[in-house]
């Protein structure tokens, strides 16, 4: 599988690539490269074995990736039941009740496909995926009428949902299987990483289960007073979520390049193009290994209450408008147990320090064994509570003053022009879902045992220039978690919540509307949207390694070995940022609508949209949070000054907008469309009208329908590790046809690969446009080995080769538009009136009605679309009968 010379791969990028055999020294003290195949056989461990065993064969034996076979299917299951039930009674004229109950469970299993490559037939490992959701929900609504003018609506529900996900390797001990640490007896697919090249992961779902439990109360009262309309009323949500996750007990493993490289003594590091994770894995060497400790469920508990106001006034006979006003509360989110912990920032740089709720003391939460305590003890993490160090006792702020006006108004030009508009201000506090991602893993109640072989002596380069022990291979390599463990030097993740910048998410929206009647039945409405969103949670970086550019030019020296040594405290990691609600985004829209009622056997609707959509923080406002300085996706984190090359004295305002971008989730242009038309044949109709009984029955009662839409491309990005020195973008009829890799391909944008590869192509004009020199190329990395490090003299005069991958990239962001997609489905209706009260209609669906890919987005750094693979289904047929009485 992952036989073959190495520099076949790598050769894309015009560098030559060298395996080292860690073994082995040659007499200048660096590592001998191996010859032949990646790994010597005699070397191959029986992890690896498996590994193979369950994993696709590449499709060329010079190619170490995984490539899926394209001719697997991996059948997914869904079911789904529900059972409704509702009894409606009138006590009186003034009072009636409503009841109703649901039940309701969807269950869904995917054997393979959703992550990696895994082997034909898998059902139980990574790529896989499962999960078990129901619904249980039962509401009481009671109306009592005062007067004609006076009514009164209260409802009254509960919702319990107990879900779980994973996956289908959930039961499987596939750690005993691999041969690798797994203390806690947990079953379930470990992480497994080797290298850095994509492809080369083989994760899963954590295992995750949640008993989520809603009680609403809301009163909803109508007065009319002359040519006032009131509406006023409130409501009180209390939930109760219990939360377990599982997030790797059963291991989180990495297999660098690090036993593999060979060693620069002058820079302290790698060798640029040396080493390869994949040869690591091979020989079964690893560089991390990690069981993490898991506190099981969770109790998170918060309620909301809201009150209104509203007032509909109809002023005079062509104008209404519309006054109103709503509050809203949340209060923070509270574990039963008090099993939260934030961080006081104010305090940072001189403390290891973490705060507990009000008054509760780390010591009498429930839950947490003594030796994880103590561990943490042993590191040098000190604890107070929140009322000790002077935090909110909830550790984050409550918002009381989240009032949001409602304007609005519609005016009637002429019998058929109207204009309408409005403003409003929404409020919304952080999801249940950001607030157990944030907080489940922050030390003393998470505790990851590792064992880190690739860093054993604290410096990133230990792998790099040590020959490997006996116990580092896998097999023999464990992962201490008995009584009081020694943790790594090294700095310590968290995440914590900024409390000096917290406020609930607030959105302003406005809108413009003109609507007109432009034929009988058929109406045009051209509206203009806009919104402006603030208070959104944005990840920005703190505490953070200063950049090794910046660190050698400031001081002219190399960078320490053990890198933590250049943050202001060398304890703290906050490598997912520190959550804050200072984001903001900004977006307009103009949309036209067309839409004919049904008329005459027809009726239809026609939308488009244009939308220009900016933000700090994409992917909805409270779901960003993974992505780095150079993240492209929409989840950038803010940067430090010490990450800008330079190290030059921004504002943070002015540092936050560097993370201001297009959406990469919206595309700019989007049309959809829907419609429905009677054929015109048979009894009554057009054609046909005096058809027989028999002869109607075959022609008459048919429909045919349609539902579609195209939308442009979604805003791409060029990788951040390959520097722009030009507009790489091409126009439709530049975009060449080629294969590379024995796939077809189009190249999309002038991108960074070695054109000389590339077969079934005009050399000239692909070679025109990403040269054979790749130091002319539009898109490439910078340094003269192209590896994005940069040539600096220290004060004793030697000369260190610097990486600036740690740097904020000065790439335009999101500014290329991705390939166009469309689809229609067409559904085609026979109706049968078989007596009076009995009817059927037989029906046949047709989804992605013409059979057409839509093309992938390209890779980006290649710049090439995989011509081999879509992003759609292709045609689905359906057919179906329903009896109607």
């Amino acid at each position: 599988m992952f036989a073959g010379n190495f520099s076949q791969v790598v050769d894309n990028n015009n560098v030559q690539t060298h395996i080292f055999d860690p073994l082995s020294t040659n007499a200048e003290g660096t590592r001998t490269p191996f010859t032949g195949d990646l790994v010597p056989q005699s070397r191959i461990s029986s992890f690896y074995g498996v590994m193979q065993s369950i994993t696709h064969t590449p499709t060329s034996a010079g190619n170490p990736f995984q490539v899926p076979n394209l001719d697997v299917f991996y059948p997914n299951r869904n079911n789904t039941d529900t059972l409704t039930t509702k009894i409606d009674h009138r006590f009186s004229a003034a009072d009636s009740l409503s009841g109703r109950f649901t039940r309701g469970r969807a269950t869904n299993s995917l054997a393979g496909g959703r992550f990696g490559s895994p082997a034909d037939g898998l059902t139980n490992g990574f790529g896989t995926g499962r999960g078990d959701s129901r619904v249980y929900t039962a509401t009481i609504s009671e109306t009592h009428v005062f007067s004609p003018n006076f009514l009164n609506e209260m409802l009254v529900a509960v919702n319990r949902n107990p879900n779980g996900q994973g996956t289908l390797a959930d039961f499987t001990d596939w750690s005993q299987k691999l041969g690798l640490p797994n203390p806690f007896g947990v079953q379930g697919w470990p992480t497994i990483t080797a290298g850095a090249f994509p492809g080369n992961n083989w994760d899963a779902d954590n295992h995750k289960d949640q008993n989520l439990t809603t009680y609403l109360i809301e009163d909803n009262l109508t007065k009319i007073v002359g040519r006032h309309s009131l509406i006023f009323g409130g409501s009180f949500r209390r939930e109760y979520n219990n939360v377990r996750e599982l997030q790797q007990a059963q291991g989180s493993h990495t297999f660098a390049e690090a036993w593999t490289a060979q060693y620069d003594p002058v820079g302290d590091q790698a060798v640029s193009f040396t080493g390869v994770g994949v040869a690591s894995m091979a020989l079964g060497l690893p560089t991390f290994l990690s069981n993490q400790f898991n506190r099981g469920y969770f109790y998170f508990q918060q309620s909301e209450a809201g009150l209104y106001f509203q007032d509909s006034w109809k002023v005079a006979r062509r104008l209404t408008l519309e006054l109103g006003l709503r509050w809203e509360k949340w209060t923070p989110y509270s574990e039963k147990y008090n099993r939260l912990v934030n961080m006081d920032l104010g305090a940072l740089a001189s403390k290891f320090e973490v705060i507990t709720p009000g008054n509760t003391t780390m010591e009498s939460l429930p839950g947490v064994p003594p030796t994880v305590l103590a561990s943490w003890a042993k590191r040098g993490l000190t604890w107070r509570t929140a009322n000790q160090a002077g935090l909110p006792s909830s550790l984050i702020p409550a918002e009381n003053k989240d009032f949001g006006p409602r304007l609005g108004f519609a005016f009637r030009l002429t019998n058929k022009t109207s204009i309408r508009g409005g403003y409003g201000e929404y409020f919304w506090t952080m999801p249940l879902s950001q607030i157990l991602q944030t907080s489940r893993t922050n030390p003393p109640l998470n505790l990851r045992y590792t064992n880190p072989l690739g860093t054993l002596d604290g410096t990133s380069t230990f792998a790099v220039r040590t020959a490997p022990q006996p116990n580092y291979y896998v097999g023999q390599a464990q992962v201490d978690v008995n009584g009081t463990i020694i943790l790594s030097p090294n700095a310590q993740s968290g995440i914590p919540w900024d409390f000096t910048r917290w406020n609930d998410s607030h959105a302003h929206e406005w809108h413009f509307t003109i609507e007109r009647e432009v034929m009988r039945n058929t109406s045009l409405r051209l509206s203009y949207i806009g919104d402006h969103g603030d208070n959104l949670e944005q990840r920005v970086g703190l505490n953070n390694q200063e950049a090794q550019y910046n660190y050698t030019a400031r001081t002219g020296l190399a960078v320490p070995g053990n890198r933590d040594l250049t943050r202001v405290n060398p304890n703290w990691s906050f490598g997912n940022g520190v959550v804050e609600k200072v984001g903001y985004s900004n977006t307009h829209s103009a949309q036209v609508q067309i839409e004919r009622r049904y008329s005459s056997g027809l009726a239809f609707q026609w939308f488009y949209t244009f939308t220009r959509s900016l933000a700090t923080t994409d992917s909805g406002a409270s779901t960003s949070g993974n992505g780095g300085i150079n993240d492209t996706t929409g989840q950038a984190q803010v940067a430090e000054n010490i990450q800008l090359l330079g190290e030059p004295n921004l504002s943070f305002d002015q540092r936050l907008r560097l993370t201001y971008y297009n959406s990469t989730n919206v595309p700019p242009h989007h049309i959809r469309f829907n419609g429905i038309y009677d054929l015109p044949f048979g009894k009554g109709k057009h054609f046909a009208k005096g058809a027989s009984r028999a002869l109607d029955a075959a022609i008459g009662g048919w429909q045919i329908a349609t539902i579609g839409d195209w939308r442009s491309g979604t805003w791409l990005s060029v990788n951040a590790a390959e520097y722009l020195f030009g507009d790489p973008s091409l126009s439709s009829d530049q975009r060449l046809t080629l294969y590379l890799n024995g796939r077809p391909q189009r190249l999309y944008f002038r991108g960074d690969f070695d054109p000389t590869r590339a077969t079934g192509v005009d050399a000239q004009k692909l070679q025109a446009l990403v040269p054979v020199d790749r130091g002319a190329r539009v898109v490439r990395p910078l340094g003269a080995a192209f590896d994005n490090r940069l040539s600096q003299t220290l004060s004793n005069g030697t000369v260190r080769l610097t990486s600036i991958t740690d740097t904020v990239s000065p790439n335009a962001r999101a500014f290329l538009l991705g390939p166009r997609a469309w689809n229609t489905d067409v559904s085609l209706f026979k109706n049968f009136s078989l007596t009076e009260r009995l009817k059927l209609r037989i029906t046949a669906d047709f989804f992605n009605f013409f059979n057409h890919p839509n093309d992938v987005n390209p890779n980006n750094t290649t710049g090439l679309q995989d011509l081999s693979s879509q992003t759609n289904e292709p045609r689905v047929i359906q057919f179906s009968a329903r009896i109607q009485w």
